[in-house]
């Protein structure tokens, strides 16, 4: 999206905005999307999936339309950040502001993991784009593909200690469905992950 003067709104990888979409069928409400890119000058990029009635709506908005964006909202930016080494936790569509963060967050060859949650490869988005970020960062990317029930895609202390043995010493962002988000800060206050640097959003 671009318009006038957007880059004094001052948004940050990993917030989000309320959009409206001014067209007859989706004016009437406004969905929180997240930022799937870090703001350009005065472009701001959302990605955004089919799961429902309105989501599928904005699919057919057209080029030209005008947009109302109520934002930018969120805290789950790198102003929380106190350790040099990240661990990001996606799951599901909750990968969009993590590609942000995962291309903007400061750190270091090895020190930036990006751990991914997806059900099948078909449900992964942005996987070129990641793959790009991780080779021009020197990053990690550890692929959590198949049914849940499956005992090493389990969201275990074990599990997580294994894919990222260093996590007590990180800081980790997470974004995910509530029933995932639940099982990771489970996980990862067993993990020996600090409290205050699990930063999450719902």
């Amino acid at each position: 999206l671009r318009g006038r003067h957007v880059s004094e709104l001052r948004a940050e990888a990993g917030q989000f905005f309320r959009w409206r979409f001014l067209t007859p069928r989706t004016w009437r409400t406004a969905h929180p999307f997240s930022l799937s890119a870090v703001p350009t000058g005065d472009t701001l990029r959302i990605t955004v999936k089919a799961l429902g009635k309105g989501s599928r709506l904005i699919h057919a908005v057209r080029p030209g339309t005008l947009v109302l964006a109520e934002g930018p909202s969120g805290a789950m930016t790198a102003q929380w950040q106190t350790r040099p080494s990240v661990l990001l936790i996606a799951g599901g569509v909750g990968i969009t502001p993590m590609r942000a963060l995962f291309e903007s967050l400061p750190a270091g060859p090895g020190a930036l993991t990006l751990l991914y949650r997806a059900s099948t490869p078909g449900d992964i988005v942005f996987r070129a784009e990641l793959e790009a970020i991780a080779r021009q960062r020197g990053a990690r990317i550890v692929w959590m593909i198949g049914p849940s029930s499956a005992p090493h895609l389990a969201m275990t202390a074990d599990n997580l200690r294994r894919l990222v043995p260093d996590i007590a010493d990180r800081d980790a962002y997470l974004c995910a469905s509530p029933r995932f988000a639940a099982a990771v800060r489970s996980a990862a206050r067993a993990a020996g992950l600090p409290r205050a640097r699990l930063h999450e959003e719902s």
